[in-house]
C-alpha cells in the first residue's frame, strides 16, 4: 500500500512489512503475541486497572445506548435484578479463548506437517502459549518441507495478523482510529461542529487526519494529503499544537469580556436579589448574634 503526498509528490510505502516474507511476519507476530498473553490474562481481575481508549460518540450512537439502558431497566425484577459486577471481565476472557482457539488450530496444522506428535487438548482456561511456541519453533520446517509452502505462509500469517490484532485491541495499543478532542480551526467541525480530527497511522506513523469532509485549509497549513483529506504527520504535531494555542488566544482576545456588576453588600434582600450598596438586611431571628466567619478569616 502507497500514499502520495500531493504537495511534494513524495510516496511512501508500508514500512512494516516491505522486504519481510510470509513466514517472517508469521514469526514475528507469533512472538509479539506470545509476550502479551500474559499482560492480557492480568486483566481479567475486574480490580485490575485497564489501558483504555475513549471514544466519542454521536448522537445516535449515544441515543442507542440510553435506550438500551432504560429497556434494560424496565426488565428487571426479582429473578433478573440487573447486571452484578463478575469475577472475571467477560471481554478479556472472549478475547483470550480466541487466542486460544487459534493458537491450537495453527499448532495443530504445524504438527502434522512436520509430522509432530500432537499436543493435547486444550481446556477452556488453557494458557495459549505452549500451542503459539509450538507453531512458532516448527512453522519454518513446515513451509521448506512442503512444494506449497508459500502457501502455507500466508496461511500461518494471516492467523498471527488475527490473533495479534485481537490483543492489541483489548490493550488499547492500537491508536488508529482514536478522536482528538479539538475542534479544527479550518472547517470548525465541519456540518455536525463535532471532533472530526482522528488519529491513522499511515505508513507506520501516526498522523492526525481531519475526517469532515469539507475541510480545506491553504497549503502553507498542512503537512500532507492522504485519500483528499489534510493530514498532519507526527513531526507537524508540535507546530499544531502552537497553531492551536495561537487561535486560541486571539480568540479570546477577540471575545467580549463579560459585563461588570455593580459593587453592592454581601446580604441579600428578598427573592434573593441582591441588596443595593448601603442597605441594611432587616432584623431577624439572628439579630444581635455574632456573624458567621466568612472565608479565608480567622474565627
Amino acid at each position: 500500500m502507497t500514499h502520495t503526498d500531493q504537495r511534494g509528490g513524495r510516496t511512501f510505502a508500508h514500512a512494516r512489512d516491505v522486504g519481510v516474507s510470509a513466514l517472517d511476519r508469521a514469526v514475528r507476530d507469533l512472538t509479539e503475541v506470545e509476550t502479551l498473553v500474559p499482560l492480557l490474562a492480568l486483566l481479567r481481575d475486574p480490580s485490575t486497572s485497564r489501558p483504555w481508549r475513549e471514544v466519542v460518540l454521536d448522537p445516535w450512537a449515544r441515543a442507542e445506548l440510553a435506550d438500551e439502558a432504560r429497556a434494560e431497566l424496565a426488565d428487571r425484577n426479582e429473578d433478573a435484578p440487573g447486571e452484578h459486577r463478575d469475577a472475571a471481565r467477560a471481554d478479556v476472557l472472549d478475547a483470550l479463548s480466541g487466542v486460544l482457539w487459534r493458537a491450537q488450530d495453527l499448532a495443530a496444522y504445524v504438527l502434522r506437517a512436520v509430522y509432530h506428535p500432537a499436543l493435547p487438548e486444550a481446556g477452556p482456561a488453557a494458557d495459549p502459549r505452549p500451542y503459539l511456541r509450538a507453531a512458532r519453533e516448527y512453522l519454518p520446517r513446515a513451509v521448506t518441507s512442503w512444494a506449497n509452502g508459500k502457501d502455507f505462509a500466508y496461511f500461518a500469517a494471516d492467523r498471527a495478523a488475527a490473533m495479534l490484532t485481537d490483543l492489541q485491541h483489548a490493550l488499547a495499543l492500537v491508536a488508529d482510529g482514536h478522536t482528538v478532542k479539538a475542534h479544527c480551526p479550518w472547517c470548525h467541525g465541519g456540518l455536525t461542529g463535532g471532533y472530526t480530527w482522528r488519529v491513522r497511522v499511515i505508513v507506520d506513523e501516526p498522523s492526525i487526519v481531519c475526517e469532515s469532509g469539507v475541510c480545506n485549509p491553504p497549503s502553507k497549513d498542512v503537512g500532507t494529503w492522504w485519500r483528499g483529506v489534510p493530514v498532519w504527520r507526527f513531526p507537524d504535531w508540535p507546530w499544531l499544537a502552537r497553531r492551536l494555542a495561537h487561535l486560541d488566544r486571539r480568540r479570546a482576545a477577540l471575545t467580549a469580556p463579560p459585563p461588570a456588576l455593580p459593587a453592592v453588600q454581601g446580604a441579600t434582600g428578598r427573592a434573593g436579589s441582591l441588596s443595593p450598596l448601603g442597605a441594611t438586611a432587616e432584623p431577624g431571628i439572628l439579630a444581635g448574634l455574632a456573624p458567621e466567619p466568612s472565608d479565608g478569616t480567622a474565627s
